[in-house]
């Protein structure tokens, strides 16, 4: 079995409370690719979980949690986590992926709690378990796509269905009424991150510089750089299936073809 599927979902609260046209289209294209998902556990890179400075997070926990309200609609989830997959992600580059845990390291009280940039995507999914894996943000590209290798490394060498969901939302500046107000670079960034993954070539993300990350506003960029050290390994294509502005910010739809 193995690798199962790779997609990026993004991870919007609008996909839960669906206020418009857009939204119910990616709510609806995310559950069909979900529905035809058999994989035993999905593994889920966000980032709005754990976040340390200078290294990548793998949550080793036996269980993890969230419940949470997005608009008019709550959303209550619990897991149980692949602690032998996730130990060795966390293993997998010494000095750079590190293990995480929360109250105590087994048993019922050993319980991570579920950030939204998790509990939305994986409330699409009906894994047997799952690993959680916080986006490191640190502004060395090689040693984000070398974490893309290992990974792919690590969840291919199961002998059980795995997949990966690269949690992410686009460019936060497409609105002056936005929190972050307006940048002509997030319409650029969006084109980049839309061009690659419909060309399947992802050269041109490392061309993406700090200025046009800083003005866009993107919490997907660290992420896409793991994907692209992770497509590289596995030589796997990816599917583009949709993408639009909500609002200030970008989301956007891929699974593995």
């Amino acid at each position: 079995m193995t690798l199962s599927n790779v997609y990026v979902i993004p991870h919007g609260d609008e996909l839960i409370d669906v206020p418009d046209q857009e939204s119910r289209k990616m709510q609806d294209m995310i559950r069909s690719l979900s529905r035809s998902d058999g994989s035993e556990t999905v593994v889920i890179l966000s980032p709005h979980g754990i976040r340390i400075s200078d290294s990548v997070g793998v949550v080793t926990t036996e269980y993890s949690k969230g419940d949470q309200v997005f608009g008019r609609k709550r959303v209550r989830r619990r897991f149980r986590n692949d602690v032998s997959l996730a130990t060795e992600i966390a293993g997998s580059i010494p000095g750079f992926t590190r293990s995480v845990s929360f109250i105590t390291s087994s048993g019922p009280k050993s319980e991570f709690p579920l950030d939204f940039g998790t509990l939305i995507p994986l409330s699409f999914f009906k894994p047997e378990r799952v690993v959680l894996i916080g986006q490191p943000r640190v502004r060395d590209r090689e040693k984000l796509m070398r974490f893309g290798r290992a990974l792919y490394s690590a969840v291919s060498d199961r002998d059980y269905g795995v997949s990966v969901i690269f949690s992410a939302d686009q460019a936060h500046t497409h609105a002056r009424d936005g929190p972050y107000g307006f940048s002509e670079s997030a319409a650029e960034y969006e084109s980049i991150v839309v061009s690659a993954i419909k060309s399947n070539d992802f050269s041109s993300l490392s061309k993406i510089t700090d200025k046009m990350i800083d003005e866009a506003k993107p919490d997907s960029f660290w992420n896409m750089m793991i994907l692209k050290g992770f497509i590289e390994a596995s030589r796997i294509s990816l599917v583009y299936d949709f993408s639009y502005v909500e609002h200030y910010f970008g989301m956007l739809l891929a699974h593995s073809a």
